[in-house]
């Protein structure tokens, strides 16, 4: 059975499935301008850097700029992880399931106005 760990305690392999799987997410929600909940962390100034790199690259394919992305933006994804802090196994597996539930779940909390 897998282990539950932090973020910053993944073996290489684990990161490295941890960083992809956060960069699809990410890469995602940037292009439906869906990324609300991530206000909510103290992840500004890393963010603006990742989504500059997005915004300067688009003449790559998606494939292409996620790849970039991992190669030339992985110590500012790893900070972000790190800041959000989520559950992980130690498969680099999200404890939720994917960053999709995850934000799902967040979202949920939100309280809605009358």
């Amino acid at each position: 059975m897998a282990k539950k760990v932090k973020f910053d305690l993944l073996s290489e392999d684990a990161n490295e499935q941890a960083v992809f799987d956060f960069i699809n997410f990410y890469f995602d929600r940037f292009k439906l301008n869906n990324l609300e909940i991530l206000a909510d962390y103290k992840v500004d100034y890393y963010l603006n850097d990742i989504n500059h790199f997005i915004s300067e690259n688009q003449s790559l394919t998606p494939n292409q700029l996620r790849e970039e992305l991992f190669r030339r933006c992985n110590s500012e994804i790893n900070k972000v992880i790190s800041v959000i802090d989520p559950e992980y196994f130690d498969t680099g597996n999200l404890v939720s399931g994917s960053w999709d539930e995850w934000y799902e779940q967040k979202f949920a909390t939100i309280p809605v106005r009358d």
